[in-house]
Order: C-alpha cells, then structure tokens, then sequence
C-alpha cells in the first residue's frame, strides 16, 4: 500500500491549479492520510447564563421567535440563535489603550475571552487582519493536533474595546475506533478547479482536519436544529484572506 504520494502528482496539481490563477507557495502535503470519526456536540448555554456570562445577570432579555432570543443591555446586545450561535454586538468605549499591531489586539481578545471564562486551550488563531483600525480575529477548534471545523471563535475590535464576538463551538464527545482514509491533498485539491470563488487567491494553508456539516451528514431535513453528530476527516484549505473550503473525497 502506498503511504506518499508521488512528487508528479503535486507538480501536476500545482500546475493546474495557476491555470486558475490559484497560488500555492507553501508545502502540500504527501502523505496518504486518515482520522477516526469523531462524535461532537455543539456547545449549549442557557439563557440565564448567558445573560450572567455577558451582563452579570443584568441584561433584558426578549424572545424574538423560534430559537431567537435577544439580551440586551444598553449599548450592547447578544443574539442567540438555535442556542448554540451567538452575536454580541457592542457601541461602547471600555478602552483606551492604542492598538499598534496584531499582538495588541491579540492580547485584547484573549483577555476577553479569559474574561468571560473560556477555555482557551482548544483554540487556535487561524486568520487575523487589519481594515481602518479594526482588527478582525478567527479563532478555531483544536482537537489532538488537528482542526475541528465548522466551529469558530469569530472576534472584531479596534482601540475602543471589543465590537463583535460570535461563537459556535463543538466539544468532542466520543471518538470512532476505525481510521477513515481519504485522498491525498494534491488529489483533492484539484477540487478548487471548480470553484470559481477561489480563482486569483493564495492558498495560505492545508491541514487535515475532522470535519462536521449537518447539512450534509445528519440533519439534512433541518440543519440549524443539530445538535451532535459525527464528523468526517475533510482537507482544509485556507487562503491569504481567510477564505476557507473543506474537500472530503474519499
């Protein structure tokens, strides 16, 4: 059984993929790869607290329909859909310190997070970039080595405090017992061939990783109301600007 895949295939897949005008100047993976399965669920908060989290208890909260609940506390207000996304969104100036490069707002969102008591040692800051002085930080799951996607940590901030924080996290509730092999990264690249949204960018990163997507997998009726499910060993492939697809061809 062969375990590498040979360096015309990568030659070839480069090759391919500059007629498309997509950049990949970083290493491809070789080897043959496979993970277990795992059985993840999404992270659930109730109400009350998630007001206690955020406003010390001191949020007004409004059900605004089906799985859409609302806390509010002056300028600053939470979203909570399905009980397993949240939006917070702030107006307020809590800060004064200058931010003069990407460690300051870094530090900014870690405090943050530490502040509101979140493990942070799951997380991996897998994309950050500067517009008009705001900084915008992605933050993603970490399971043994690998990514754990589709669950994100999405952070906005500038030099008057943290302006939006969302959240859709998976903890990991099980493992499988069998290894899922699936094809090589230059393999299953060539997948971006088809997809126009890609063409003229940078491929920044390709790493294996578990991937979960209810539309797909187990809640194909009624996505948004999936709770658990079984993950799949899918590439991740991140460009420059943070864009990311998830290939899982076996």
């Amino acid at each position: 059984i062969e375990t590498f895949v040979s360096e015309e295939l990568v030659e070839d897949s480069i090759r391919l993929l500059s007629n498309k005008d997509i950049s990949v100047p970083i290493e491809i993976p070789r080897e043959i790869p496979s993970l277990k399965s795992l059985i993840v669920e999404y992270e659930i908060f109730g109400t009350p607290e998630l007001n206690e989290k955020f406003f010390n208890g001191n949020g007004n909260i409004s059900i605004k329909g089906d799985g859409f609940i609302e806390i509010q506390k002056d300028d600053e207000k939470l979203t909570v859909l399905n009980k397993k996304l949240l939006i917070y969104e702030s107006n307020k100036i809590d800060n004064t310190k200058a931010l003069d490069n990407n460690e300051d707002a870094i530090k900014m969102a870690t405090d943050y997070l530490s502040g509101l008591k979140y493990d942070s040692s799951d997380m991996k800051l897998s994309h950050i970039k500067e517009r008009d002085g705001r900084y915008y930080l992605q933050f993603s799951k970490i399971y043994e080595e690998n990514y754990l996607e589709s669950s994100f940590t999405n952070i906005q901030l500038d030099d008057t405090g943290i302006k939006k924080f969302e959240r859709q996290w998976l903890n990991v509730i099980d493992v499988g017992d069998t290894p899922i092999f699936i094809s090589s990264a230059p393999k299953a690249m060539l997948g971006l061939l088809s997809m126009n949204e890609v063409y003229g960018k940078t491929v920044q990163d390709i790493s294996l990783s578990y991937y979960f997507e209810p539309e797909r997998h187990d809640y194909i009726q009624n996505p948004l109301e999936a709770l658990q499910g079984k993950t799949i060993p899918a590439w991740r492939i991140q460009f420059e600007d943070g864009y990311k697809v998830f290939i899982d061809n076996y």
